[in-house]
């Protein structure tokens, strides 16, 4: 998958995620995270590694790229 599709839908999937969940999607993220790695999902595991990080930048305001997620 080229890069520039994987991060339109790093940033689709945290928009979509802020949206739903609101003030508790970083939380939700991580339970989704914590959930993939006791199941040894690794690679589950780190695409939810990724939303969560993205999450926290864009509730700290270093959003990605100056990118407006929601």
């Amino acid at each position: 998958m080229p890069e520039h599709d994987a991060t339109t839908n790093l940033d689709e999937t945290v928009r979509r995620f802020i949206i739903r969940y609101g003030d508790d999607a970083l939380g939700e993220a991580q339970r989704r995270m914590h959930e993939l790695v006791d199941a040894g999902d690794t690679d589950g595991a780190e695409t939810w590694r990724r939303v969560v990080a993205a999450i926290a930048a864009v509730h700290t305001g270093a959003g990605r790229r100056g990118k407006k997620l929601h």
